[in-house]
């Protein structure tokens, strides 16, 4: 692993691998609805599909065949947080994809028809999002959770928005964000290094640094009660608690308390809700993880005559998770938690976007090893500590999309739950 640091303050990770035919190339950029406005809402996510369509050089056919001629993939997604553009393609090939790839991000042509063009596949993916009860119950959730923070403003932005989108509107916010110190480009595989930073020092050396680094603020958590119906089959729950974000000391202890009490079948929630009692197909736990903050979040999707013992059920759970776990299964989740990490890393993708992320929010490598050491030194009192100080039902969150009752009948549900507790 090698990092350099230009004198513009871009960063550059190699990571050679002679064992392998390919290279990947990767791009990160702090671009991500938390950077917005609302006036201009979606706009990380719209520039993200922009690019592709041409540059000064190549018109987006060009683009597409371009890489096709030579067998590579290219791609990209945005998020709240940031934007990755990637190729990946045979080694002797790597230097050319890197070349379309790059140019595409140096020099984009923002042709006016082409915004008018795009605005329409963008809003037809919120449509589609939109008729997804998945996809709307995780945005209604953050919505909720992050009101009065640019957090809560959904990564897809709004159709308003997206409709006033024009060329000189994107040309500021990429003089704004698109920026060598907002920027992390990593190489990964089989390629020659010295003509690879050659690349990379040719289309961005000359880029000014105009000192705009990460600057965060604190991620809220807003507890409530926050319905929206649907015409589905399913009602779609989400219950969450406050949580931490990515850098915190407490991050492993609470991922371990999330593979006890919903990860696998073998969890708490999975055991009891769907195995013994067969309320749910699927429910789950996991962490919503940003820089400054986060949330614990228990998902599931049941029929409506199911939901309010499952709710019973899963409040019960989590209130008496404390008292509950016990040493086996903070090993066995510790074990499940290192196995999959190994295993996920076995994916020369999944460890190369990892450390381009960390690089881009931490400004350091996470090495695998450090991860694991930190796993295995969790026992059963950190958990247990983890567990008194954020699953509490007292600060929680409710979500519900679907088929949904009236708020009083949650808020009668919930607060019955916080009673018992109480009382204990």
């Amino acid at each position: 692993m090698k990092l350099t640091t230009l004198s513009n303050s871009l960063r550059i990770f190699t990571d050679k691998r002679s064992d392998l035919r390919s290279a990947t190339v990767g791009v990160w950029v702090l671009s991500g609805s938390r950077y917005e406005e609302s006036a201009v809402s979606g706009i990380s996510h719209f520039i993200e599909h922009i690019l592709f369509k041409g540059s000064i050089s190549r018109n987006a056919f060009e683009i597409a065949e371009g890489m096709d001629e030579i067998g590579a993939n290219v791609n990209a997604y945005t998020t709240k947080e940031y934007t990755f553009f990637y190729t990946k393609a045979l080694d002797y090939q790597i230097e050319k994809a890197a070349d379309i790839l790059f140019d595409m991000l140096v020099n984009p042509r923002l042709d006016p028809k082409d915004i008018e063009t795009e605005k329409g596949v963008v809003l037809e993916e919120i449509n589609m999002c939109e008729d997804d009860p998945g996809d709307v119950v995780y945005e209604v959730n953050e919505t909720a959770l992050f009101a009065g923070t640019t957090l809560e403003m959904k990564i897809l932005g709004e159709r308003d928005s997206l409709r006033s989108l024009t060329a000189e509107n994107i040309r500021e916010y990429m003089a704004k964000n698109y920026l060598p110190e907002r920027m992390v480009i990593g190489v990964s595989g089989n390629f020659d290094e010295e003509k690879m930073t050659a690349k990379i020092k040719e289309y961005f050396g000359a880029m000014e640094c105009k000192n705009n680094p990460l600057s965060l603020y604190d991620v809220p958590f807003h507890k409530g009660i926050t319905l929206k119906k649907m015409t589905t089959e399913q009602t779609h729950i989400m219950l969450c608690f406050p949580g931490v974000g990515i850098e915190h000391e407490d991050l492993y202890a609470l991922q371990v308390c999330m593979f006890i009490l919903g990860t696998g079948t073998s969890s708490m929630l999975y055991q009891r809700i769907r195995e013994q009692l067969g309320l749910v197909y699927s429910i789950d736990s996991w962490l919503g993880r940003y820089l400054g903050g986060g949330y614990i979040a228990v998902s599931m999707s049941l029929s409506p005559d199911s939901e309010e013992q499952a709710i019973e059920e899963a409040l019960d759970i989590i209130s008496g998770f404390l008292g509950a776990v016990t040493e086996r299964q903070v090993s066995i989740a510790k074990e499940k938690l290192i196995a999959s990490l190994i295993m996920s890393r076995e994916q020369p993708q999944s460890k190369f976007s990892s450390m381009g992320y960390n690089l881009l929010t931490l400004s350091r490598f996470i090495e695998d090893d450090e991860i694991i050491s930190a796993i295995k030194a969790i026992d059963l009192t950190q958990v247990r500590r983890a567990a008194e100080k954020y699953l509490i039902l007292d600060e929680m969150s409710f979500t519900a999309v679907g088929k949904v009752r009236e708020k009083e009948e949650y808020e009668k549900i919930i607060q019955s739950k916080i009673n018992e507790g109480d009382k204990k």
